[in-house]
Formats: structure tokens, sequence, C-alpha cells
């Protein structure tokens, strides 16, 4: 199933019926063109920006969908076919898409690389992202095109469009983690820890002049101040519903309901990561090694969390829910609850906004110390 997502100070999620991935090759023309070892500053062919930054890309080609003209790019991992005007930004992406991999790969818990390129195509404004979906999609596009800003993957393959520079980049890293999710890991992850690991690497820090960014995942101020909010409305999820829900279920409550559910998830895995003193770390690492090498139906039956068939039926069956937290990591989960809860909300009274400029977390140090799992 495609994941779709748009970005207006955060990124939003859309439902759509699964669909299988085009071959974007089989419709693009291009013609192989030697990468230039020194473009002139602002230099452009065609219209086009051509200063890119040389250490990441591999290959250059035009490249051209219809009536929309682009380049073509190759580095090392990814394969990006893009229209965009703008200079800055067509500069930063190769180098930001491979220090944004490197980030998916050890920036949670350590993965592999994946098996293939992945493939990205940035449109250079909505009109050309629009036709290039309803090609893309066909009858399935109606929902995306629904959308305000953003985009969505499907097959492995993210199909973006210029909405600023920062916000571009916010939602290619977002999209990038659903990218190498779709094809390196044997088994899906459940929705909320899909969507929450996306939030969790969004969070960069790219300093003027520097070919890459630093991935700072607590550096994420839409993400803290939608959970700030909805907690001083004293509107907060309980773990729960979360975890039974998606994007798209939030999203029939309204655009804030959706916000607040991404703040939650991101949350969620800043907890598992961090929390209690990282007593769920080595859960987490668990169940994305399992999911790496398809063991999770594995983990599941062997699992003393889910004694009788019928559960763990449900639990290899369901993308949502409080299986795996039960499987991986606690069997106890009012009090795994009452931990994430206590977490989040010392992350909004702490109004550390210092340290979340700084990437740090706004819990100081020893984060989640004061937060931890009641004795058992």
């Amino acid at each position: 199933m495609p994941y779709a997502d748009g970005v207006r100070s955060s990124s939003r999620a859309l439902s759509a019926a699964s669909v299988a991935a085009a071959l974007l090759g089989a419709a693009c023309a291009s013609k192989p063109r030697p990468v230039p070892s020194a473009p002139a500053p602002g230099a452009a062919r065609g219209g086009l920006p051509v200063e890119l930054d040389a250490s990441p890309v591999v290959s250059r080609r035009e490249w051209r969908w219809n009536s929309v003209e682009g380049l073509e790019v190759d580095t090392a991992h990814w394969r990006v076919r893009t229209s965009i005007r703008n200079s800055s930004l067509l500069a930063t992406l190769p180098g930001f898409y491979e220090a944004a991999l490197r980030n998916y790969r050890i920036g949670l818990v350590p993965l592999p690389a994946p098996p293939r390129r992945l493939e990205s195509c940035i449109l250079g404004n909505r009109e050309e992202w629009a036709r290039f979906t309803e090609y893309r999609l066909g009858p399935d596009a109606a929902p995306y095109l629904r959308m305000g800003r953003g985009g969505f993957t499907s097959g492995g393959e993210a199909v973006l469009y210029d909405i600023g520079y920062r916000d571009t980049l916010t939602i290619a890293a977002h999209e990038g983690w659903h990218q190498y999710s779709q094809t390196t890991l044997r088994n899906a992850l459940p929705v909320w820890l899909e969507e929450g690991i996306a939030c969790f690497m969004e969070g960069f820090r790219l300093m003027p002049g520097a070919k890459e960014p630093v991935f700072l995942p607590w550096r994420n101020t839409e993400r803290y101040t939608e959970l700030r909010n909805t907690i001083r409305r004293r509107t907060p999820y309980p773990l729960r519903e979360v975890l039974e829900g998606s994007p798209q279920s939030f999203l029939e409550r309204g655009r804030d309901a959706q916000l607040a559910y991404y703040a939650h998830v991101w949350a969620l895995v800043h907890f598992l990561r961090d929390g209690c003193e990282g007593r769920y770390r080595p859960g987490l690492e668990r169940l994305l090694d399992d999911a790496v090498k398809g063991k999770v139906l594995e983990r599941i039956a062997a699992s003393p969390a889910i004694p009788d068939a019928r559960g763990r039926r449900l639990a290899g069956e369901a993308k949502a829910g409080v299986w795996l937290v039960l499987v991986y990591f606690d069997q106890d989960f009012q009090g795994f609850a009452e931990s994430y809860e206590r977490f989040i909300r010392a992350i909004v009274d702490s109004n550390a906004w210092d340290r979340l400029s700084r990437g740090e977390s706004p819990l100081g140090p020893a984060a989640g110390t004061d937060v931890e799992h009641p004795a058992q």
C-alpha cells in the first residue's frame, strides 16, 4: 500500500487503495551525459540549474516525461528524477539523500543497506506533480490529488514536488524512510511504528555552506509543538487508541487530530529508544532486526505473551494494535502505557526549546530517568 504524506508545517497522510508500483523508467527518456567537472556558479542549461555537489553524484543525465524536462541524478544509493528549478535545493538533494539513508541505518538501531537504489521523483510544481500522479496511480490517484501539499510513496518510490526548501527536505526525509522500509524490510512494521520512525527521521540541521545535514531526531519543533498543544488542551490520545488507529482513521476526525497522531507516534519512538533508561531499546532492536529478516511471525508464535492460537493469528495479521508491544516490549501493557504517558508529559513540561533547537532531548542528558516504569 502506498504511503501518502503532505506537509503544511508538518506531514499529513491520506488513504488510497493499494496500487502496483509502476516503473518510472518505462515512461522516461534519458540521455547519458557526464557530470561537469566545474560548472560555473549559477550556470544553467535549458533553464535548469546544473550546479550540483560533485561528491555524492555518480552520474547525471537529462530526464524527460511528456512535456516535463529535468535531470536524473544517481548517487551511490539513490536515483532522483527532478524538474525543480531551485538551484539551492537541487544542489542539496544528492548529499541530503545520502545522509538521510545513513541516518535510517544507524540513527535508531543498526540496519542493513537497501537491496537497490531508492528512487524519488521530485517535480517542480504541483501541476506537474498532479499530472505525474495521475499517470503513476491511475484511478487510485484521486485521494492524493485532494491533498494540500506533499507527496506519496509506492513500491519504494517517492513522488514529491517542490514545496519550499526546508519543507521539501523534511518530507523527503520522511518519505525516504518509507522507501527504505518498503524495499528492505521483509516484514512490514505496524502502522504506528512505521509512521513514528518516519517522523523520527525528519529532524535535521543544515548549516550554511555545509555539504550534508546533521540529522537530529529531537530537532522537530512541529511535532513537539503539536504534542504540547494536544496535552495542554487536555486531549492526548490514550496509547491503545494510537496503536489501533492510523493516519487515515485520525484524518477522518480532522486535520488537527491527524497531526496529533503523528506527534504521538513521534514521541512513542523516542520513548522506545530512550525512555525508562533505555529499557525498551533492546526490544526495538529485536523488532527491526526480525522485520529485516522476515522473522516477526516466528517471534510471535514463540512468545509467551500470546499463548492462544487465535491471539497469535490476530497478532500476525494485525498492522495496528497492542500485539507487538506485548511480544517485543512489555507484557504489562497498562504499565507500559502509563510510563509512555508520563514520558510525553515530562517532555511537554520541560518546555526546553533551547535543547530542542540544538537537537538534544528536552529531558536533558538523563532522559527517561524520571519516568521509569513502575516496579513489577
